[in-house]
């Protein structure tokens, strides 16, 4: 079994935000962080979608663009409930986790429950796996990993180019 820290040790890359408004928020991020462009994913649907476990019903608008190599994540909450409205209920906008690409979403799963992060929130979009876990005692945020299939990974190569 791997430490998180392992996995964190890695490198991040990806910076998540929970907003109350995605439009405006990329206007804000485009203008004043210089991050080139969005693509939005408007009122995502989850496969296999798990909320503090038990089966997961929320919706939510999704916009990813990159500042050099480090995906930016904008997340507007819309309906349900989930860790994104959790943290704006609580705190209203701001930096909300930090996000690994791993290559075995099963061994990291494994590896963070077996280190006392079981998933607080996860599921599948295509053939993409994510989940996140609750570091926040111990670093301030979420922890978020990702395992791509090669769409996925073809996907946030072209967003990263500006293709879509």
């Amino acid at each position: 079994m791997k430490s998180p820290l392992q996995y964190i040790a890695s490198g991040c890359q990806q910076v998540a935000f929970v907003v109350e408004d995605i439009v405006i928020s990329e206007q804000f991020f485009k203008r004043k962080i210089g991050v080139p462009r969005f693509c939005r994913f408007e009122d995502i649907q989850v496969e296999e979608l798990v909320y503090r476990g038990s089966p997961g019903d929320f919706r939510y608008h999704l916009s990813l663009g990159y500042a050099g190599d480090t995906q930016i994540e904008l997340i507007q909450h819309l309906s349900g409930e989930s860790i994104y409205k959790e943290f704006y209920d609580k705190h209203g906008q701001g930096m909300h986790h930090l996000a690994y690409f791993v290559p075995d979403h099963k061994q990291v799963v494994r590896d963070f429950a077996g280190n006392g992060f079981p998933i607080v929130q996860g599921g599948r979009i295509g053939g993409s796996w994510f989940a996140y876990f609750d570091t926040r005692i111990e670093t301030g945020i979420y922890m978020e990993t990702i395992a791509a299939d090669d769409e996925g990974k073809a996907l946030f190569a072209r967003i990263k180019r500006g293709d879509f």
